[in-house]
Protein backbone atom coordinates (compact mmCIF):
# COMPACT_ATOMS: atom_id res chain seq x y z
CA UNK A 1 0.00 0.00 0.00
CA UNK A 2 1.55 3.35 -0.99
CA UNK A 3 1.53 5.98 1.36
CA UNK A 4 0.89 9.38 -0.18
CA UNK A 5 -0.94 11.11 2.01
CA UNK A 6 1.20 13.44 3.73
CA UNK A 7 0.30 14.56 7.53
CA UNK A 8 -1.69 17.84 7.09
CA UNK A 9 -1.22 20.41 10.13
CA UNK A 10 -3.40 23.69 10.32
CA UNK A 11 -1.33 26.58 12.02
CA UNK A 12 -3.51 28.90 13.17
CA UNK A 13 -1.01 32.12 14.47
CA UNK A 14 -1.16 35.34 13.44
CA UNK A 15 2.58 36.42 14.26
CA UNK A 16 3.70 36.48 11.21
CA UNK A 17 7.61 35.50 12.42
CA UNK A 18 6.40 32.12 14.14
CA UNK A 19 3.95 31.40 11.46
CA UNK A 20 7.29 31.60 8.78
CA UNK A 21 9.34 29.16 11.47
CA UNK A 22 6.71 26.72 11.49
CA UNK A 23 6.51 26.57 7.44
CA UNK A 24 10.36 26.61 7.38
CA UNK A 25 10.90 23.85 10.40
CA UNK A 26 7.68 21.51 9.98
CA UNK A 27 7.68 21.60 6.21
CA UNK A 28 11.40 20.48 6.34
CA UNK A 29 10.29 17.59 8.87
CA UNK A 30 7.62 16.51 5.60
CA UNK A 31 4.12 17.95 7.40
CA UNK A 32 1.91 19.94 4.93
CA UNK A 33 0.97 22.83 6.12
CA UNK A 34 -2.06 25.26 6.08
CA UNK A 35 -1.64 28.84 7.37
CA UNK A 36 -4.64 30.87 9.27
CA UNK A 37 -3.92 34.21 10.73
CA UNK A 38 -7.45 35.15 11.63
CA UNK A 39 -9.30 33.34 14.31
CA UNK A 40 -12.56 33.26 12.23
CA UNK A 41 -10.88 31.51 9.35
CA UNK A 42 -9.82 28.36 11.98
CA UNK A 43 -13.13 26.52 11.54
CA UNK A 44 -14.32 26.98 7.74
CA UNK A 45 -10.56 26.40 6.78
CA UNK A 46 -10.61 23.02 8.85
CA UNK A 47 -13.74 21.82 7.10
CA UNK A 48 -11.90 22.51 3.90
CA UNK A 49 -8.47 21.40 4.46
CA UNK A 50 -9.12 17.74 6.85
CA UNK A 51 -5.93 18.68 8.63
CA UNK A 52 -4.29 15.69 11.29
CA UNK A 53 -3.66 18.26 13.52
CA UNK A 54 -4.39 21.52 14.71
CA UNK A 55 -1.82 23.61 15.82
CA UNK A 56 -3.84 26.98 18.04
CA UNK A 57 -2.23 30.41 19.07
CA UNK A 58 -4.80 31.69 21.61
CA UNK A 59 -4.63 35.33 20.86
CA UNK A 60 -5.72 36.22 17.41
CA UNK A 61 -7.94 38.48 15.73
CA UNK A 62 -11.34 38.29 14.77
CA UNK A 63 -11.67 35.26 17.26
CA UNK A 64 -10.13 34.11 20.47
CA UNK A 65 -8.69 30.89 20.29
CA UNK A 66 -10.75 29.54 22.97
CA UNK A 67 -13.85 30.47 21.43
CA UNK A 68 -11.93 28.75 18.17
CA UNK A 69 -11.33 25.47 20.64
CA UNK A 70 -15.37 25.67 21.59
CA UNK A 71 -16.56 25.42 17.79
CA UNK A 72 -14.21 22.46 16.75
CA UNK A 73 -15.08 20.27 19.81
CA UNK A 74 -18.76 21.20 19.21
CA UNK A 75 -18.19 20.31 15.42
CA UNK A 76 -18.86 16.70 15.10
CA UNK A 77 -16.87 16.42 11.75
CA UNK A 78 -14.05 18.35 13.67
CA UNK A 79 -14.22 17.28 17.18
CA UNK A 80 -11.74 14.39 16.78
CA UNK A 81 -8.90 16.72 15.53
CA UNK A 82 -6.39 16.93 17.65
CA UNK A 83 -5.30 20.24 18.47
CA UNK A 84 -1.98 21.75 20.55
CA UNK A 85 -2.30 24.96 21.85
CA UNK A 86 0.43 26.87 21.29
CA UNK A 87 0.20 30.04 23.51
CA UNK A 88 2.11 33.16 25.20
CA UNK A 89 -0.94 32.55 28.06
CA UNK A 90 0.95 31.49 31.02
CA UNK A 91 -1.95 31.39 33.66
CA UNK A 92 -3.08 28.28 35.23
CA UNK A 93 -6.43 29.16 34.41
CA UNK A 94 -5.95 29.62 31.07
CA UNK A 95 -4.35 26.39 30.75
CA UNK A 96 -6.85 24.51 32.60
CA UNK A 97 -9.59 25.88 30.30
CA UNK A 98 -7.73 25.33 27.13
CA UNK A 99 -7.73 21.22 28.23
CA UNK A 100 -10.63 22.08 29.70
CA UNK A 101 -12.25 22.44 26.03
CA UNK A 102 -10.36 19.66 24.91
CA UNK A 103 -6.38 20.95 23.31
CA UNK A 104 -3.88 17.47 23.71
CA UNK A 105 -1.28 19.85 25.03
CA UNK A 106 -0.87 23.08 26.11
CA UNK A 107 2.25 24.75 25.39
CA UNK A 108 3.39 28.05 26.58
CA UNK A 109 6.13 29.66 23.83
CA UNK A 110 7.76 31.03 26.89
CA UNK A 111 8.61 28.24 28.61
CA UNK A 112 9.88 26.63 25.29
CA UNK A 113 12.60 27.16 22.75
CA UNK A 114 11.43 27.13 18.97
CA UNK A 115 13.30 24.28 18.59
CA UNK A 116 11.85 22.48 21.64
CA UNK A 117 8.52 23.38 20.54
CA UNK A 118 8.86 21.88 16.74
CA UNK A 119 10.60 18.83 18.39
CA UNK A 120 7.01 18.38 20.68
CA UNK A 121 4.96 18.89 17.78
CA UNK A 122 6.33 16.48 15.37
CA UNK A 123 7.05 13.74 18.56
CA UNK A 124 3.15 14.08 18.80
CA UNK A 125 2.18 13.54 15.19
CA UNK A 126 5.21 10.50 15.34
CA UNK A 127 2.81 9.24 18.82
CA UNK A 128 -0.37 9.75 16.44
CA UNK A 129 0.52 8.35 13.29
CA UNK A 130 0.69 11.51 11.59
CA UNK A 131 2.60 10.53 8.22
CA UNK A 132 5.23 12.86 6.97
CA UNK A 133 6.86 13.04 3.58
CA UNK A 134 9.86 10.73 2.76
Amino acid sequence: MSNEHCGKILVAEDDRFITQIYATKLGKAGFELVMVSDGRDVVPHMLREKPDLVLLDLMMPGKSGFDVLRDIKADPELKKIPVLVITALAQTKERELGLQLGAKDYIIKSDHSIQEIIAKITRYCDQCGITRKA
